[in-house]
């Protein structure tokens, strides 16, 4: 019983040092803030922790018997890291196709965009770096009115399923469109005087970037988790983002 205990203590252990790493690379690499939590990176985390840190060691704890020879001992713990590397392979793998890779203005808000999502059009996802170096890359799309552009559009949605601000022919340099996202800024007076707590966390951004309220622009992010409100200086620079208590945008 003691080595049972003892087998699934290092196992657990060994788990805990995997998964600490691989928060790191969620957090600072692959889903940086606010995307974490607008783009999935708690769910993937959970995922993650399900498969690491409580199938791995329950399979050993199971397993491991003193009765057991030594060579039936190497054989049931060889499985059970076969099992667990496959399924936290698999983990990785989905947590990572969703990672933002993108963030798209369209119409009146900004969009998230995984990296699958391009990926499954047969695209390369160099095709980003055209629009700047920051991870994920800020871009505005511009939706077409009429003609065959509008026609391609048309199609994509109807019949490839495409949502339009994941349809990357229509990605434009933001900075060279800031002047018409602008125009969609957030009256965000209105918005943090009915809450409270986003009024305490953009006056700590305020102060931390010692710009005032009315110095900045406030543009939604509507994403599959959580509604984000991005600050922007008036020259395009993202700031930072506050945490927004509603839903907003359409595509």
């Amino acid at each position: 019983m003691t080595n049972r205990f003892a087998a699934t203590a290092f196992h657990f252990a060994a788990s805990l040092f995997i998964f600490l790493v691989l928060v790191g690379v969620l957090l600072f690499s692959w889903y940086p803030s606010p995307y974490f939590s607008a783009s999935g990176g708690w769910q993937g985390l959970r995922l993650v922790a399900a498969v690491d840190l409580v199938l791995g060691p329950l399979l050993t704890f199971i397993l491991v018997n003193k009765g057991k020879s030594r060579r039936e001992l190497v054989l049931d713990i060889g499985l059970v890291v076969l099992v667990q590397l496959s399924a936290l392979g698999w983990g990785i793998k989905a947590v990572y196709e969703q990672r933002p890779v993108a963030v798209v203005f369209l119409d009146s808000s900004f969009y998230t965009v995984p990296a699958l999502a391009i990926t499954s059009q047969g695209l390369d996802l160099e095709l980003l770096d055209a629009f700047g170096e920051e991870q994920p890359v800020l871009v505005y799309a511009d939706r077409p009115e009429e003609g065959e552009e509008y026609e391609r559009f048309a199609r994509a949605v109807n019949e490839d399923r495409i949502p339009p601000h994941e349809q990357t022919w229509l990605y434009r340099p933001l900075s060279d469109n800031f002047s018409a996202v602008v125009r969609s800024t957030l009256n965000i007076g209105e918005i943090i005087a009915a809450n409270a707590d986003m009024k305490a966390e953009l006056e700590r951004l305020l102060d931390r970037t010692g710009t005032e309220l009315d110095d900045n622009y406030y543009l939604a992010l509507t994403s599959r988790y959580r509604n984000i409100v991005l600050v922007f200086d008036v020259a395009g620079h993202l700031l930072g983002s506050v945490s927004a208590p509603y839903k907003t945008g359409t595509v």
